[in-house]
């Protein structure tokens, strides 16, 4: 069923009325945690990012795919990751105006990710707020089914992103994913050089807890960042 949706959402998403993309260079050298997700042996890990965001007569779509260099516990070298994530407007939907004080829509949403030995499907709903200060702010509420090589989770998943606005060419932005056993949040404080052209840091922190199993990874990574 998520897959039937996700090839109907990409197929209409092609219709835009906003778009924006960006990529991301990465850079950290204290990955030292015990994460089996994002540490790596020295520490040391490139990550390059392809981002895109997009609206469309029905909803909206937001995916991103990292490409990622670094020796992980398990010898693998380089690493591709990627997440896909289309919403349908309830209001758009229903030709009616679902907005409710501070909540200007509510939206299905849905979300795939794709990694080495590892793929997720999340389906539920979200919805989008009117904060002070903020261009974004997104809550979204999502059953998740994930495998894990062999191993099947099924689980929930909170997400919160964030965009604030722009103060003296500074601004804030990030997500926040938390599940039963799992915290995962990555921000970053960014600084307009010129133009299009960002550069500032990202924080990265990761939590899991399941079983026998538990990792963290906490770690600072230098930034630049090109709109386009």
């Amino acid at each position: 069923m998520l897959r039937s949706l996700f090839i109907v959402f990409i197929f209409i998403s092609q219709i835009s009325a906003f778009e924006s993309t960006n990529v991301q260079l990465l850079y950290g050298k204290n990955f030292t945690g015990d994460s089996f997700i994002y540490d790596t042996i020295d520490g040391k890990k490139t990550t390059l990012t392809f981002e895109h965001f997009r609206t469309f007569e029905y909803g909206d779509f937001f995916m991103f795919v990292d490409y990622m260099d670094g020796e992980k516990f398990d010898k693998t070298k380089y690493e591709v990751y990627s997440e896909l994530s289309p919403r349908l407007s309830l209001s758009k939907l229903s030709n009616n105006d679902l907005s409710l004080g501070f909540i200007q829509d509510f939206y299905l949403a849905t979300q795939i990710n794709i990694g080495y030995d590892y793929l997720a499907y999340l389906g539920g709903l979200g919805c989008d707020l009117t904060i002070p200060g903020l261009n974004v702010f997104a809550l979204n509420a999502y059953y998740k089914s994930e495998n894990i090589g062999e191993i099947q989770n099924e689980t929930y998943q909170l997400t919160a992103v964030y965009h604030t606005k722009s103060l003296y060419n500074l601004h804030f932005e990030g997500f926040l994913d938390l599940t039963e056993y799992s915290i995962n949040t990555q921000n970053q404080l960014l600084y307009n050089l010129y133009k299009d052209f960002f550069v500032g840091t990202e924080w990265l922190y990761y939590h899991y807890n399941k079983g026998t199993i538990s990792t963290d990874t906490n770690s600072f990574q230098a930034m630049l960042k090109y709109k386009f």
